[in-house]
């Protein structure tokens, strides 16, 4: 009897555990939404060549597009997010047609130094006709473009280790790999912690500019880029 009580016990503290955890992921989704949203309230948008924010007639055909993509299906964080977050969820389209979607999100991170924006990828896809055709890359340098208008001082992305052609995708744009982390992609399987720092490449691109524009020779400009970039 008191060995059947202590199982009921166990299992209700268990049941306790879970919807404490369930009601603590919600309300640093609440916070994160809440705090990306507001970081949104003077969003610049930059000039994207067959690159749009998206719209709802789009909706249908980003799903169907996902789902090919994704076995975790999350059609109702999609709906939800192009509603709230609608000024950094991008659509690529050829000929009218949507054949890819790039969704972020925000996140403030606080020092007491200083202040920065972070963004992070949270869901990306191709439609399976257009892939290894150049819209990938293209969505994510458009779309970087305009994180990088905007103040953005990293991007942040996650991917299946396994997932190659994406990991080269996204090395190719500039991203790399800083950990291996898991239950992140999925339940149970492991990713790469992909950055890229937009902060880094601004400074860069300014000082290039500045180079060009100087009365500093071709030898001293070569020399700079290449302690810039080895």
């Amino acid at each position: 009897m008191a060995l059947l009580t202590w199982k009921v016990i166990c299992i209700k503290f268990a049941k306790i555990q879970l919807k404490f955890a369930m009601l603590l992921t919600s309300f640093r989704r609440l916070v994160r939404d809440t705090s990306g949203s507001l970081l949104l309230t003077k969003w610049k948008q930059a000039d994207k060549e067959n690159v749009v924010h998206v719209e709802n007639f789009m909706i249908p055909e980003i799903l169907r597009i996902h789902n090919d993509g994704f076995e975790n299906n999350i059609p109702g964080t999609l709906i939800r997010y192009s509603k709230k977050l609608k000024k950094i969820f991008y659509v690529i389209k050829s000929q009218d047609k949507t054949v890819g979607y790039c969704l972020y999100y925000i996140k403030p991170v606080l020092s007491l130094r200083h202040f920065k924006k972070k963004s992070i990828i949270y869901s990306i896809a191709i439609d399976k006709n257009f892939r290894s055709k150049g819209f990938g890359e293209k969505l994510l340098k458009e779309s970087i473009k305009e994180m990088r208008l905007n103040g953005i001082s990293s991007v942040l992305l996650y991917v299946n280790v396994n997932n190659l052609p994406a990991i080269n995708l996204y090395e190719k744009t500039g991203f790399r790999i800083i950990k291996e982390v898991k239950d992140v992609c999925g339940s149970d399987e492991t990713c790469y912690e992909m950055k890229l720092k937009l902060a880094f490449l601004m400074a860069v691109g300014l000082l290039q500019k500045y180079l060009a524009e100087s009365i500093l020779d071709n030898d001293v400009i070569m020399t700079t880029k290449l302690i810039l970039f080895n």
